[in-house]
């Protein structure tokens, strides 16, 4: 399963990057790894999170005392590891930059493989069976020969517990990655415990504001919102999930348009729709980046157009569901 280990991950000066804006599980997925590294005596290890994290994960980084610095030479690098990062672009700014690198460059991650990644990267380790990145470290560092301790354990387990919310998406083999990790020091309620914390006044308002922006569609038995939000789009899009709806698409508008797309576990199973290709399809469309999973996928596109990019939005939904959109009043 993970040919040329041990020659893959060697190197004195380390980069670990995610995903703009990352959520716990990919910050969970650096953090384990850069410990690994340590444990291995390599003293330069940095931390990069394009655009910063996300809420609960910035939380988590200032528990964790993580700090984060900017490379001077990304050329420096012995090793560049990009986590939970389902296309390069979503490196934003440190696109070109680890793009034109010399390092050897490995990709950790269990979104789609795609053709850029192929060409992008030295070594991937891809497993779109694992409900969260942090599975595949764990795989990583069992056939390493890695010695687990609560820490890690507890890390990797918030970060499944995130990415599977609470183990209600996990599957068999997550069941028992979660049961070896409570058996190597890790506590349940840590995790739980950690992912329930209150979120910050700002992100409150902002889902709140979202009720009274909402717009939505139906498409035969399924219920789509529309919101455009400044703030915490992704946040907003779970909480309109949450309250009912099948399929979210908060975003902002400002020349350039950034969004997140949701959907309800019961839509993630049906096969006709891929939030990841939906969010490819608009960044192809515009001229942006997207990606994400099926369940959860972001964009930054190029338009200054906003009627234009609903419109085109719906039609791709329109093709998603093989029906027409229906407008929904809310009075």
């Amino acid at each position: 399963m993970f040919p040329n280990l041990e020659g893959s991950f060697k190197g004195n000066n380390v980069c670990i990057i995610t995903h703009r804006l990352a959520d716990v599980d990919a910050l969970c997925s650096s953090v384990v790894i850069g410990n690994f590294f340590k444990k291995n005596n390599v003293s330069k290890i940095f931390f990069l999170f394009p655009e910063g994290l996300d809420s609960i994960a910035e939380q988590l980084r200032k528990f964790l005392c993580i700090e984060f610095s900017e490379p001077n030479d990304f050329g420096s690098f012995d090793l560049i590891i990009v986590v939970d990062t389902g296309s390069p672009k979503l490196l934003g700014d440190y696109y070109y930059p680890v793009k034109v690198s010399s390092s050897k460059k490995i990709l950790i991650d269990h979104h789609p493989l795609t053709e850029e990644s192929i060409q992008f990267y030295t070594h991937y380790y891809v497993d779109t069976e694992c409900s969260s990145t942090c599975e595949i470290v764990l795989s990583l560092l069992l056939n390493l020969g890695f010695t687990f301790d609560p820490i890690t354990s507890n890390l990797l387990l918030l970060g499944i517990l995130f990415d599977t919310k609470h183990l209600m998406l996990a599957n068999e083999r997550t069941i028992k990655n979660v049961c070896f990790l409570i058996d190597n020091g890790a506590r349940l309620n840590w995790g739980q415990d950690f992912l329930l914390q209150k979120r910050d006044k700002s992100e409150i308002i902002a889902r709140l504001k979202s009720l009274s922006r909402l717009n939505i569609y139906e498409f035969d038995s399924y219920i789509v919102g529309v919101v455009k939000i400044g703030s915490f789009q992704a946040s907003v899009a779970k909480f309109l999930v949450d309250a009912g709806c099948d399929l979210v698409l908060a975003y902002s508008f400002n020349d350039t348009i950034k969004g997140s797309l949701r959907c309800s576990d019961i839509l993630c199973k049906n096969n006709a729709i891929s939030l990841n290709i939906l969010a490819e399809s608009l960044a192809k469309k515009f001229n942006g980046v997207g990606g994400g999973h099926k369940c959860a996928s972001s964009f930054n596109i190029n338009c200054n157009e906003e009627q234009l990019f609903l419109s085109t939005f719906l039609s791709l939904l329109e093709n998603m569901f093989s029906t027409k959109a229906r407008k929904l009043s809310l009075k």
